[in-house]
């Protein structure tokens, strides 16, 4: 490739000696040569630039300068510049917020416009963005965290609300009930549930008479454990 200085740069032409190339001049300096991707670099550096060749049709010279002014110009936009490019597509975008991905879905309505789509430019380029976290390659984008976060907190805030009613109900009734970490009312322990067959045989004689005790239960007559369990096992009556 051949092409002329546009920036002044020091480069060792023959891999030894550092030559200082100044702008204007040939490059490669007659004589030499440079591989494509080292001239390639330093044309994408800003130090060089390809010279026109004589077989380049025109039309496609032109096509080459729109293809690099697009990309050069949407390169250097902001990200609110880029995002109100997009939203001109008249959707909401979610996606990753990184630079790159921006200037592809910026780059793609542009071409939408050049192919007839109308613009659409009453959509405000906020409006459905949210910042999503990166997804691992191949697969799909998360959901939007920042969603998920304002969901959860509008769950709290509900619940509290709930919470915050049930108490004001309490105190307009005259009621005062305990309540769990939950807000929910503790069982009422001044008249406990009567206890299954099944447990009541796993307790000792001395923690069956405190239950009969508990219970105004006469267990005077009882001589064996079954007796003790059939005269405090739950009744009909007293379920």
């Amino acid at each position: 490739m051949k092409g002329v200085v546009i920036k002044s740069f020091p480069f060792a032409l023959d891999g030894i000696t550092i030559t200082q190339l100044a702008a204007g001049t040939d490059f490669p300096p007659d004589g030499h040569s440079i591989n494509d991707t080292t001239f390639q670099g330093l044309a994408d550096a800003g130090f060089v630039r390809a010279s026109k060749s004589q077989d380049t049709p025109a039309d496609e010279e032109i096509n080459r300068r729109i293809i690099d002014a697009i990309d050069k110009r949407l390169s250097a936009a902001s990200d609110e510049e880029l995002k109100a490019m997009i939203a001109r597509r008249g959707t909401p975008f979610s996606g990753n917020m990184v630079h790159a991905v921006l200037i592809f879905e910026a780059k793609a309505q542009m071409i939408r416009e050049f192919e007839g789509s109308e613009p659409i430019t009453a959509i405000d380029p906020n409006a459905g963005v949210f910042e999503q976290p990166l997804s691992a390659p191949g697969q799909a984008t998360p959901p939007s965290a920042a969603a998920a976060v304002q969901q959860q907190q509008a769950q709290a805030d509900e619940a509290a609300e709930q919470k915050q009613d049930a108490q004001e109900t309490a105190e307009v009734t005259g009621e005062n009930k305990a309540t769990n970490q939950f807000g929910d009312p503790l069982p009422d322990a001044s008249n406990p549930e009567w206890k299954s067959e099944a447990e009541l045989n796993t307790m000792n004689k001395a923690d069956l008479e405190a239950y009969a005790a508990e219970k105004k239960i006469d267990i005077s007559t009882a001589k064996t454990k079954a007796d003790y369990v059939e005269a405090l096992k739950p009744k009909t009556s007293q379920q």
